[in-house]
């Protein structure tokens, strides 16, 4: 796991950072980042049907965070909303999809403490993002680990459901490029040909949503993602159109052979802007039903 600042990779994000994103928002007097903290972190609600979905497991909620991105453009009385946006929402685990830091992790420890206490009796799950690894990621596993969060680095556990026999979480560390990604997915998740009662993975969580494609080939039901924040400016009423250009699964649901990939935008930012994509918290109910794309009722992002 990378470790804080000394590299080069580091000094140039770093210095883009102070360029493209603090720079202009100086120039502006401030205007950019108090507009932006404006903006409403919305809750999103799905009914998710999966046909590759196990029917014992119907009924269970899971709340999904990603992409805070702690630094500038996070404060921490955000932070504390952010957590507090899920306490009342009756679910079983959280997950989180990596990008808990942006270029410094100090503070971390109390959106972990926050998060570790939303209620959800399965637990809660983190893996790691790039902006992570850019930072300090043992710093950043060491905290979670301290708050009682499971972080996941390429395993898959086995989690005990009342009444309902188990379900199988798999997390997969950073990985850029398709080939690595899709290697680690197949490691973690492809049952032991020797074990006949064997399956795949239930839940994978990968920060980056190119691992779908190798979750479809391993049956993987549900794959949750981040990393794209949606590209955070995207057409009206067209969340799937958007500024992520370099992401074919950059926004929303996807369902391919039966296995379905959820990409959050994400609650914090690169740069402080959005536009017809609003940071967001996801409570996804899951069942085992024919694929139908699910709709929130209350959040129509328009």
């Amino acid at each position: 796991m990378s470790k804080a600042g000394s590299s080069g990779k580091y000094r140039r994000a770093k210095l883009r950072h102070a360029l493209f994103t603090l720079a202009p928002d100086r120039l502006l007097g401030g205007r950019l980042l108090r507009r932006h903290l404006k903006d409403e972190v919305v809750v999103r609600r799905f009914e998710v049907p999966i046909p590759r979905w196990r029917s014992e497991l119907d009924g269970l909620r899971i709340g999904h965070l990603s992409d805070l991105h702690m630094g500038d453009l996070m404060p921490q009385e955000r932070v504390d909303h952010i957590n507090r946006l899920l306490m009342g929402e009756r679910l079983d685990l959280v997950a989180f999809t990596g990008d808990a830091v942006d270029l410094d992790w100090h503070g971390i420890e109390r959106f972990f403490a926050g998060m570790a206490a939303i209620p959800a009796p399965l637990g809660h799950f983190l893996v790691l993002g790039n902006h992570d690894h850019l930072d300090d990621a043992e710093a950043v596993v060491a905290a979670a680990r301290d708050a009682g969060i499971t972080v996941l680095m390429d395993e898959a556990i086995d989690i005990e459901v009342a009444d309902r026999g188990t379900i199988r979480i798999a997390g997969v560390d950073w990985s850029k490029r398709l080939q690595e990604c899709s290697q680690q997915i197949a490691q973690v998740c492809t049952p032991d040909s020797d074990d006949v009662d064997a399956r795949s993975c239930d839940l994978l969580l990968s920060h980056n949503p190119k691992g779908f494609i190798e979750a479809t080939r391993q049956a993987v039901p549900l794959t949750l993602s981040g990393h794209t924040h949606g590209g955070q400016v995207a057409l009206k009423g067209r969340p799937d159109r958007n500024l992520a250009v370099a992401h074919r699964l950059s926004a929303g649901f996807y369902e391919r052979e039966g296995s379905a990939l959820f990409v959050t935008t994400g609650v914090g930012s690169w740069f402080p802007l959005r536009v017809h994509c609003p940071p967001e918290v996801v409570v996804l109910e899951l069942r085992h039903g024919d694929w139908v794309e699910p709709v929130d009722p209350d959040n129509s992002i328009d």
